[in-house]
């Protein structure tokens, strides 16, 4: 699409991030800025999770480079 592959691995990695942060509500107002969002989630321990979605996107950004 003629999207420099170096871009794209950022934007990943960018959302990568963001979706953790999200998922193990580590997201502070002083990181997003104006852009902050608190979601509503069920309490407890999402560390499992927070590596199996991390690892997806380190497959993504391995399949882009």
């Amino acid at each position: 699409l003629g999207v420099p592959t170096q871009s794209a691995a950022r934007a990943v990695a960018i959302m990568k991030a963001s979706s953790t942060a999200h998922i193990d509500e580590t997201n502070t107002p002083a990181l997003g800025g104006k852009r902050f969002r608190k979601m509503e989630t069920q309490q407890g321990d999402c560390s499992a999770l927070v590596a199996e979605a991390g690892a997806y996107f380190d497959r993504v950004i391995g399949a882009v480079s």
